[in-house]
């Protein structure tokens, strides 16, 4: 029945989608607005009334870019930092990426002490996985949570050292990839879009 019930609250998310249409036709974005105002207050009373379902639902999960719209709307968001370490914690790297985004998200609306100490557990899980993950899969994690990193510093400018420390190291095996000539933008994942051109002349002034 749970299950059921996730997949119709999944159904009621994805009627949140903003299409291209939305976007050229302005009444069309009003009539979204509204939509996604009744699906919130919805899915607010359903998500006090039974925090597993909003657990089963974050863990099946849904677009990531309806993340902003769901902690911004559903005043019972902050339920989910109960159980994101769990999410953290699953193999699959789509979880732990909207793990990683949705905390993000929840830090810059409820910028608690909870929520920084799971967005530290973030960040420390992440530089674990730098060190072990092949360098496919670490393209396919990290690039996706860069500007979730960025919330973070963000809402917990204490966290800025550890994350800026992750960045360079990150940096740095890219370099080393780089000098024994593996390419980190992969189209193997991304398609032809993975490869982004270089800012960085030969000539660098100081």
């Amino acid at each position: 029945v749970a299950a059921q019930e996730s997949a119709a609250l999944q159904i009621l998310l994805e009627a949140c989608l903003e299409t291209e249409e939305d976007q050229t036709k302005p009444e069309l974005m009003w009539s979204l607005r509204e939509v996604r105002s009744i699906i919130c207050s919805f899915l607010h009373q359903v998500f006090i009334s039974e925090p597993s379902l909003a657990k089963l639902v974050h863990f099946q999960g849904y677009p990531r870019e309806l993340l902003p719209v769901t902690v911004q709307g559903i005043p019972s968001m902050h339920i989910c930092l109960d159980f994101i370490p769990e999410l953290l914690s699953q193999a699959s790297l789509e979880k732990q990426i909207f793990a990683v985004d949705l905390i993000s998200h929840l830090s810059i609306q409820y910028a608690l002490p909870k929520a920084m100490s799971i967005a530290r557990l973030c960040v420390n899980t992440l530089s674990t996985l730098l060190s072990v993950l092949p360098s496919d899969l670490r393209l396919e994690l990290f690039q996706p949570v860069l500007k979730s990193l960025v919330r973070i510093c963000i809402a917990f400018p204490s966290l800025l050292e550890d994350i800026t420390s992750l960045l360079l190291q990150l940096g740095r095996i890219c370099e080393s990839q780089a000098s024994l000539g593996h390419c980190w933008n992969d189209t193997n994942i991304l398609g032809e879009g993975a490869y982004v051109q270089s800012d960085v002349q030969n000539d660098t002034k100081v």
